[in-house]
C-alpha cells in the first residue's frame, strides 16, 4: 500500500477541479506512486485544460502509463525525463519545475544532462545549482555536496579566483569531482597554496616571510598558535606573516597588519604565544623599523590583569 502525500499549491487546485468533473480523481493522486505523481504534475503543469475536457483529461491521468502521459504532455520524451521525475521527492513542485527539467534534458548541454541522470534525488534547487555549475564542475559527486544554490554560488567564485592567481583547474576540478571529503574541506587544502601578496619585509638574514597558506600551516603547528585563522586576512593583503632567526637560532613568528594603507607591527611570537624574550622583541622591533614599520599595540594593554590570566590560559584546549 503506498503511503498517502498531501497535495498543496497549484496541483491540489488543478486536482480539485479535475476531481469535480471526474469524481475519485484526488483520491487515486494522493494513492499514486512518487513517479507517476509527478509525471501527472509535469501534464498539467504545460497543459491549458479547458473546463469541457477535464473528465476526458482526469480519466486519461488515471488510466494511461506514464510514457503515454509524457508523450502527451512534451510530444518527445527525452531520456531520462521519467527516471528523473521519480528522483523529485514524495512532494510536488512548482509548475515552472517541470518545464525547467524537460527542457535541462530535451536540449540543456552533455554535462548538465549527465547530471540531472546520475543525481540520486533532485529538487527545484538542484536543478538549479546542476545549471549554475560550469561544465568542468557540474558532476553529480560535486553538487550532491554542496549546501545549497548560495554555496554553488560560492564554488564557482571561488574556484574562479583560485585560478586567478595560480592555481591549475583542471586538477582542481578533479580534486573536487573524485574526493568524498566535504566541498569546504577541499577548497581549504587548496586555498593554502594560494602565494601571498608580499608583505613588509623582503627575505633577508635572520628573516623569512611567510609566502603561501601552507607555510602559515606549518608554522601555526610549530608554535601552537593560532595564526592559521589568519589564512583569509593574510590572502587579502591586510596580515602578513614571517619568521625571525636571532643571531644564536631563537625563532620567534612575527605578524604585521595594513591598517589604512600602512603596515604595522601586530607583534612576535614565540610557541603557545608565550612570553616573547625581551632581547627578541627589541631585534624584532628594530629589524620592523628600519623598514618604516612601528608596532602599533600599547604595551600596557599586555600587561593589566586580564592579560596576565590569559597568558596562563593559553595552554588549556591541547592542539
Amino acid at each position: 500500500m503506498h503511503s498517502i502525500t498531501p497535495l498543496d499549491g497549484w496541483l491540489l487546485n488543478e486536482a480539485v477541479a479535475l476531481d469535480l468533473a471526474h469524481p475519485g480523481f484526488v483520491g487515486s493522486l494522493l494513492r499514486a506512486s512518487t513517479e507517476r505523481r509527478h509525471v501527472s504534475a509535469a501534464f498539467l503543469a504545460v497543459s491549458n485544460i479547458k473546463e469541457a475536457d477535464r473528465a476526458e483529461v482526469a480519466t486519461f491521468l488515471a488510466r494511461a502509463d506514464h510514457r503515454t502521459i509524457l508523450t502527451a504532455a512534451f510530444q518527445r520524451v527525452p531520456r531520462g525525463l521519467r527516471r528523473a521525475l521519480a528522483k523529485s521527492g514524495a512532494k510536488s513542485h512548482d509548475a515552472a519545475y517541470y518545464k525547467r527539467l524537460y527542457r535541462a534534458l530535451a536540449t540543456g548541454p552533455a554535462h548538465v544532462i549527465a547530471a540531472v541522470q546520475r543525481m540520486e534525488s533532485l529538487s527545484p534547487s538542484c536543478l538549479t545549482m546542476i545549471e549554475m555549475m560550469p561544465a568542468d564542475l557540474c558532476d553529480h559527486r560535486v553538487v550532491a555536496r554542496l549546501h545549497g544554490q548560495d554555496q554553488a554560488s560560492d564554488l564557482v567564485k571561488a574556484v574562479r579566483l583560485m585560478v586567478q592567481n595560480g592555481i591549475d583547474r583542471p586538477s582542481l576540478a578533479s580534486a573536487l569531482v573524485r574526493s568524498t571529503a566535504s566541498i569546504e574541506s577541499i577548497v581549504q587544502r587548496w586555498m593554502l597554496r594560494l602565494p601571498f601578496p608580499p608583505g613588509p619585509i623582503p627575505a633577508q638574514c635572520g628573516f623569512r616571510p611567510i609566502r603561501d597558506g601552507i607555510e602559515l600551516r606549518e608554522a601555526a603547528l610549530r608554535y601552537r598558535n593560532c595564526s592559521r585563522h589568519y589564512l583569509v586576512g593574510t590572502l587579502t593583503g591586510e596580515s602578513a606573516f614571517g619568521e625571525y632567526r636571532h643571531a644564536d637560532g631563537r625563532l620567534a613568528m612575527v605578524r604585521f597588519e595594513r591598517r589604512d594603507g600602512l603596515w604595522h607591527l601586530d607583534g612576535a611570537y614565540v610557541v603557545r604565544n608565550r612570553s616573547i624574550p625581551a632581547d627578541i622583541k627589541e631585534a624584532v622591533e628594530a629589524l620592523a623599523g628600519r623598514h618604516g614599520i612601528v608596532e602599533h599595540r600599547a604595551h600596557k594593554a599586555r600587561e593589566d590583569d586580564m592579560a596576565a590570566l590569559r597568558r596562563f590560559g593559553r595552554s588549556i584546549f591541547s592542539w
